[in-house]
This record gives structure tokens, sequence and C-alpha cells, in this order.
């Protein structure tokens, strides 16, 4: 493969975001408060979580998860207390990355590629109490171009807080020498838990060289912590994202439309296929003709929704606690606000008890004939999900956008299908006769012909939930083929075989996965 043919491969695999949701939360202890965050996450659409004092233990590394995210986390060693975690969609081209090492700071961080922007990097901070801001605390801004998030006693009135400390006098002068902005929410976020301190602003953003606009920054009155979440949503100025939809196909009808053969687009392929020309032909009509008819046959819907369905009583405690912290931000006498911890503490009560009921509903039901009985057992015996390491270049820097990982694929498929050099001259000298013997030989036609019956066994045998190839002819749409249709691609494989195959039946769509636990193409 030419330097050309790699740079003209088209990007595969995971979404880049146009717009990005973030939301930041002080969590003083994640177990207890993850059922409340998926349903916060899904309720505001967020596409990364971030998240400080989390109180989680390096020997429980499943512990936290959530569905459809992966989980990045750096637990304190040696303390109960403390560590951050990053969430990200599982469907998000992003990828963890290493923070050098950091003196009293508590990082987690990932990279993320975005289709307006290009490449960010997003970190989690967290300065533990009592611990001053270090002098040398650049490392995580030479990472690239990040958006981080800050906490704990970075007080400036710069961002509205009640008064300026001295971490928060360090920060204004690293915001100076490094050039970045500071984003704070307009409200407090942080509500300590003795009604005689005052609420103040702990929680907030960094930016630097990043290009995109901060579209709306606001203090969440959500989840049990003294610390209030944040949600940021950073974007290009052009506008929101759409919303989501997802495509509904009827099969039946697609199996009824491919059942009439009799179509402008099918009349003009020759009846005696007889040229290389001919083949690309048919096969070009025959996908334009199945593609036309799957997207006659298809709609777009709103995408429903997915969020957990939570008992009644619980949904109704939730919007009490929720409506009682809104009450206590904005009026934060005693009454009110030991209101709202009232109900913090019965939320939490409850979404405990509502978790363990639903552990052991499942643990009486499940059978090996239920639908998730293998999907736990594997989930048990497993360490859980790995996120898949950042390829490395030969200069060992990171591959970051899509072109430099396929070269990156290319380089190690190059080396692994190059000519292997043979020191056994005999040995070699042996095969280069074997092949001009072959070759001096006369060609036979003995290839079977290909039946109806061969493409029949085939077609039934293929798995409706593979990914199609490069003509988006998924297997689903080819077993719907009529047997007309089924002869004309019968005539198309045994034309192909005696001639040349089509170039078209050539091209496939190659995913690189590195091995486990390597951060360098497979060899």
């Amino acid at each position: 493969m030419t330097a050309p043919e790699r740079s003209q491969l088209n990007s595969v695999g995971r979404l880049k975001p146009k717009n990005i949701t973030m939301l930041s939360y002080n969590a003083c202890g994640l177990a207890s408060s993850i059922l409340e965050l998926e349903q916060c996450a899904l309720e505001y659409s967020v596409d990364i979580i971030l998240v400080q004092e989390t109180f989680l233990k390096p020997k429980n590394p499943k512990c936290c998860k959530l569905n459809n995210y992966v989980q990045l986390r750096t637990d304190r060693q040696g303390a109960p207390k403390g560590g951050t975690a990053l969430y990200y969609r599982q469907t998000l081209n992003c990828s963890p990355i290493d923070i050098p090492p950091l003196i009293n700071l508590e990082a987690t961080g990932c990279r993320l590629t975005m289709s307006s922007h290009g490449a960010i990097i997003i970190i989690s901070v967290y300065l533990p109490p009592k611990k001053e801001l270090p002098e040398a605390t650049s490392k995580p801004f030479a990472l690239g171009m990040p958006s981080s998030s800050w906490r704990s006693k970075f007080k400036s009135t710069q961002w509205r807080c009640n008064y300026t400390n001295a971490n928060g006098r360090k920060m204004i002068d690293l915001a100076k020498d490094l050039h970045f902005d500071v984003i704070a929410p307009p409200t407090q976020t942080y509500f300590p838990n003795n009604v005689r301190n005052r609420p103040d602003i702990l929680d907030i953003a960094l930016m630097r060289r990043v290009a995109l606009n901060v579209r709306c920054i606001e203090t969440l009155q959500n989840l049990n912590s003294d610390h209030r979440p944040v949600l940021l949503k950073i974007g290009p100025p052009d506008g929101e994202q759409p919303p989501k939809n997802k495509t509904i196909t009827s099969w039946r009808k697609v199996s009824l439309l491919l059942e009439e053969t009799d179509t402008p687009i099918l009349n003009n392929i020759p009846d005696n296929i007889e040229t290389t020309d001919e083949i690309d032909y048919a096969i070009g009509a025959l996908t334009n003709h199945i593609a036309t008819v799957i997207e006659d046959s298809s709609r777009e819907v709103p995408a429903a929704d997915s969020r957990r369905k939570l008992p009644e009583d619980v949904r109704v405690l939730l919007k009490a606690k929720n409506a009682a912290m809104r009450r206590a931000s904005a009026y934060p006498t005693c009454e009110n606000r030991s209101c709202a911890r009232a109900l913090q503490r019965k939320v939490k009560a409850r979404m405990q008890e509502f978790k363990n009921d639903k552990w052991s509903t499942l643990m009486e039901e499940i059978t090996p004939s239920h639908q998730a009985y293998w999907k736990l057992a594997k989930a048990l015996k497993s360490d859980g999900y790995l996120p898949t390491p950042a390829l490395r270049k030969p200069d060992n820097t990171f591959a970051v956008d899509d072109r430099e990982k396929a070269e990156c694929l290319a380089d190690s498929i190059e080396q692994q299908c190059s000519n292997n050099t043979i020191h056994d001259a005999t040995h070699s000298h042996r095969i280069e006769e074997e092949v001009r013997t072959k070759i001096a030989l006369e060609p036979q036609d003995d290839l079977a012909p290909v039946s109806v019956d061969e493409i029949q066994k085939h077609i039934k045998a293929l798995k409706t939930k593979k990914a199609p190839g490069l003509d988006g002819i998924s297997n689903k749409a080819i077993k719907c083929f009529s047997l007309p249709l089924m002869v004309l691609l019968v005539a198309i494989l045994t034309r192909a075989s005696k001639l040349l195959f089509s170039s078209d039946m050539k091209e496939a769509v190659v995913i690189g996965l590195p091995n486990r636990g390597t951060t360098r193409p497979p060899r």
C-alpha cells in the first residue's frame, strides 16, 4: 500500500462529535450516588463525566460502572478518601492518556477527537484539602489542548467567590503565564453541611487553546453531595446538534420489493456477461437496486428514551429532593438546607434499597436460558472493559488523527506482507523452479460452476448482526433476495471465477485492534 493510497482511507469507527456536553461532579463518595448519576447523565445527554473525590479503592476495579460509558480511574493509594474518575461514551472517538506525575494533585484524563475541532484533552483534577497548589503545575497543559475540570480551594473573587485565598492567587498567576481561561458557573456549587458557612463556587473549568464556544455552564440541583454537579456544553458557533434519530427498516417491505426484478436498472444488465467491465456494471447495478429498495423501505424516527425506569415512589422522591435543593440554593436558610439534606439521605437510602432489590430479583430469576445469564457470567469472570490503548508511531509519539493511525496500521501490515529474506540459496532456487514449472503448464478450467443451491446455502448461514462492507448492503438485506436476484448473483460469480473478480469484490474495511496490554500495532 503506497502513501497516497493510505491517505485516501476513509475514517471508520467511532463518533467524532461536533458539540460536547460534560458534567463535573465532586461526589464525596461515588458508590452511593452512581444510580442517580446515571439518571442525571441520561437526562442531560452527557458525553463525558468528570468525577472528583470518588473514595474508590484500587482492589475493586469493577465498582461504579456506568452502562454505555468507559470508566477511567485514578484511585488514591493508602488513604480512604480522594481519587478521580472520568467516564466517556463508548461511541466517542476517545482514548485514555497517561498523566505525568503530579505533586499534591490527582488527575484522570482522556483524548477526544471532534469533527469541529480536532483532538482535545479533557482532564478531571482534584486538589485535596489542606494541600497547596504546587508551583510547577503546568504538566497537564503540556499534553495538548486541554479542557480541564479542577476543584477544591481555588477561591477568587474574579469568578465570584466570597474571597480570594492563596490557591486562588496561584491559579490567577498560572492562568496569566499559560494563557488559559477560567470558566466558572454563575451560581454557587458548594453548600457546606455546616449551615453557618456560606455557599461558594469551588467547581471551575479551565480551557486553553480550545477554539470552541461555551454554549452553557450551569449548576444542577441534583445528586447527593455538598458539591452540586456542573454542566458544561461547548461547540462551534454554527448551532446545536440535531436531535438524535434512528432509522427503522421494514424488512417485509424490502422482501416484497426485491421480488420485483423488472426494473430499468436491472434490465440494463446484459444477459451474457463476458467482460470484466460488464461484471463491474452488473455488480454496481445490483448494489444500487438493493440500496434504493432499502432506502424506500426505511424511515427516521426520534430515538427512544434509554433511561432506566425507576419505581414511581423513587421518581417522586427524586423530584421532591431536587426541588428542595433548588429552594435551598435560592434561599439558603437553615430550614431549607436542613430539609434538602434530609431528603438527600432518604434518596440515598431508597436508591440503595432499590439496587439491592433489583439484584436479589435477578439472582432469583437467573437461569441458563435467561437472556442475561451468560452476559452476567462473563462480566463476573472478566476484569471488565479495557479501553483500547493509543497507537504509537515509530518516533514513539501517539497517533492522534485518523491519517496517523492509518499510517501505523499500514506500516504494520506492509511489514507483515513483505518478502522474507531467504538465506538458503538452494531452497530459494527450488521454489523458483517450481513456480516456473507451474506457470508453463496449460491452464485448466476445472472449477466447479456456482449453483443456486450453493448460494442459498451460504446466504442462509449468514449472520444478520455482522457489519456490512463498503457497499453498505447488510446480511439481513441479502437474506431478503428473491430467486431471480439469486440467479443474477450466480451469473456474476460464475463469470467472475472464470475471468477476473471485480475491484469491488476485493475491497474491505480493515479495523486494527491492538493486542491487549500493548500500545503498538500487532506485528
